[in-house]
């Protein structure tokens, strides 16, 4: 009221003791209510400044369901220490998902406590927090940096994408925590959820005052205020439509076999996109109340050696012309196999004519434009290839523009991964199409990767005057020497056996093959690696190398698993007496749906040797065992 009186006022003049008192302009009724206005607001904004905490930001879009704690109180977990004075830890029910990790509950003086959050990356995998850039940041900070006791808290999640990332974050903002590093952007397809109506955006696209305003509200307590009002109206209805996640990660993968139940849905990706948007937001204001700074590393991705995980034409390809579609894509990767790229390529061109919406179609064009020296090219084909991943676990384009776009807008810290990660390639390949000589699959990368990723965040570190100065080439050869120096070599082997199993669950067969030969260098009489080898290179059509394989494989042990698919492949090359042995050995040490597998697999191959009665006998069997 104190700026809308004055232009309330009737226009006409007042005489007070005979004097005639002149109407004030427009122009300063507008000025003089503009002013109070403003002093208004601002003792509003100091008020509330001074005696309200505005409450910790919730997702708009999921609840999640009752979840034990992160950290719990605990003594030093090294018995070492040199302290013995209580702290916190990761809780051990959570060690599934997360690095054991420790800090002291109360932050010794000159101390700069970092907590490092993310997915798997974060994490480590698919080693743990030693080789991680957490790791390696735990090496490096001192020696550039000895002056100050440096705290690095590996928090990163296996699976965990932004909307977890937060509430992790959320429990760390009670430690008095310097500075948030987050690596997110990988995992924001991974477990199902649903928007329905609420994908309104809270930034109107292209709009700059409606973003401004947005920003201006979200960065001042009045502005505050009136969101978490208007949240506390909305959450007895909204709480009971958002869908409830689970405590822990539900991937959709877990609920089948390979990508089969993504399935193509651009309303889905934008309610995914909408929500990291909200998200990195959310992380911005929690590190803000928490009095600590936030850096959002831009992640990367391998383009060059990990094909798509799902791939398929467009909704409006009818069957016939599929058909034919998938035959032509079947002649590329056959031509580009035999290195006759340029034929490869003009099929794939053709392909593209009718339909741009098929991921494999990209990525094949990607490899054969590398090969004829069009890297550009190349690089926008590989990244199209992951926007059209219909499974897309990597980082597609929406969500790094969501990430370039969070950097250019809010005060946090920007550290950018994958142009450092591309000016590395480029000097040393003449490209920036990664591949597996910096990832050891889809996005994992390599542990002197992990180092770049240190790297990146000491330059933004120094950039911002945390740290004085980044590490000498010798200061990095001997954290090198140091890192490496606490690998263990079986340790190392069982990791890529497991990305060797993924990978081949997932039906990437030359990842897994490459993940499976890794691990064999370094484990050679490991069983299961050899098993998905063999397996590997039948499905790519080498048959001779995937029995030398399985003999080998039985030469050092015996698995249980291989029996049946080396009898079936003995039998398919004529060798039925060989055959017979492994499919019998199949049968007893099976049980169930795999025990009636192998009685029909042997039924099969007393019918191609004319022994009906057997055959009878093996399919009766199975009969009986079917569920």
């Amino acid at each position: 009221w104190l700026f809308i009186l004055p232009l309330m006022k009737p226009a006409r003049q007042h005489r007070i003791h005979g004097n005639t008192t002149p109407r004030l302009s427009l122009g300063k009724r507008v000025l003089f209510s503009g002013v109070m206005a403003a002093l208004v607001l601002c003792v509003a904004e100091v008020l509330l400044a001074c005696f309200w905490t505005p409450p910790p930001p919730t997702d708009p879009f999921v609840g999640f369901s009752p979840s034990v704690p992160l950290l719990v109180e605990s003594p030093p977990i090294d018995p070492n220490a040199t302290t013995k004075e209580p702290g916190y830890r990761i809780n051990p029910a959570k060690l599934v998902w997360f690095n054991d990790q420790w800090f002291p509950a109360t932050k010794p003086p000159s101390t700069y406590r970092i907590v490092c959050l993310g997915g798997s990356t974060t994490y480590g995998r698919p080693f743990d927090d030693a080789t991680s850039f957490c790791g390696w940041l735990r090496t490096m900070l001192p020696m550039v940096a000895p002056d100050r006791h440096w705290e690095v808290i590996n928090a990163g999640g296996i699976s965990y994408a932004s909307y977890r990332i937060a509430g992790v974050m959320q429990e760390f903002a009670a430690h008095d925590v310097d500075l948030f590093i987050v690596y997110t952007g990988q995992n924001e397809f991974l477990e199902w959820r649903t928007y329905g109506d609420l994908l309104e955006s809270s930034d109107t696209p292209g709009v700059m005052a409606a973003r401004w305003l947005s920003t201006l509200a979200r960065n001042t307590h009045l502005g505050q205020s009136f969101q978490s009002l208007a949240d506390r109206i909305r959450s007895s209805t909204a709480d009971e439509t958002k869908p409830m996640l689970s405590g822990e990660v539900d991937e959709i993968l877990n609920h089948t076999i390979g990508p089969a139940s993504y399935k193509r849905d651009p309303h889905w990706h934008r309610g995914v996109e909408e929500h990291f948007r909200v998200n990195l937001r959310r992380m911005q204001r929690i590190a803000r109340d928490a009095g600590a700074e936030m850096a959002v590393v831009v992640p990367a991705s391998n383009l060059r050696d990990c094909a798509p995980f799902k791939s398929d034409f467009g909704d409006g390809i009818d069957d016939t012309t599929r058909q034919r579609l998938n035959g032509d894509l079947e002649v590329a990767r056959q031509l580009l196999a035999e290195g006759a790229t340029e034929q490869s390529l003009a099929v794939l061109e053709l392909i593209l004519a009718e339909d741009q919406r098929n991921a494999d179609v990209h990525y094949l064009r990607g490899r054969a434009l590398l090969q004829v020296d069009h890297a550009d090219d190349a690089h926008k084909s590989f990244q199209r290839a992951i926007d059209e991943d219909i499974c897309p676990l990597r980082a597609t384009t929406p969500i790094k523009r969501a990430i370039e776009t969070f950097l250019g807008e809010e005060a946090v810290i920007p550290m950018d991964f994958e142009s450092h990660l591309s000016q590395l390639r480029q000097n040393e390949d003449g490209h920036a199409c990664f591949g597996a000589e910096s990832f050891l699959d889809h996005v994992h990368p390599t542990i002197d990767v992990h180092r770049e990723i240190a790297v990146v965040v000491l330059r933004a570190l120094v950039d911002r005057g945390i740290v004085s100065e980044v590490p000498l080439p010798d200061q990095i050869a001997v954290a090198t020497r140091s890192i490496h120096g606490k690998l263990d070599r079986r340790i190392q082997g069982v990791a890529f056996r497991n990305l060797a199993k993924l990978t081949h669950w997932a039906g990437k067969f030359e990842e897994a093959k490459r993940n499976a030969n890794d691990a064999l260098r370094l484990l050679p009489e490991d069983l299961e690696s050899r098993y998905v080898l063999a397996d590997c290179l039948v499905h790519e059509g080498q048959i001779d190398a995937a029995i030398e394989q399985y003999s080998e494989l039985f030469r050092i042990g015996h698995f249980d698993r291989a029996c049946q698919p080396f009898g079936e492949l003995l039998a398919m090359q004529g060798h039925h007496d060989a055959a017979k042995g492994y499919l019998l050995q199949a049968i007893f040490v099976s049980e169930g749906p795999r025990q009636a597998s192998a009685y029909r697999a042997l039924g099969r191959l007393h019918e191609t040797l004319g022994e009906t009665e057997l055959a009878a006998e093996c399919f009766e069997k199975a009969a009986e065992l079917r569920p």
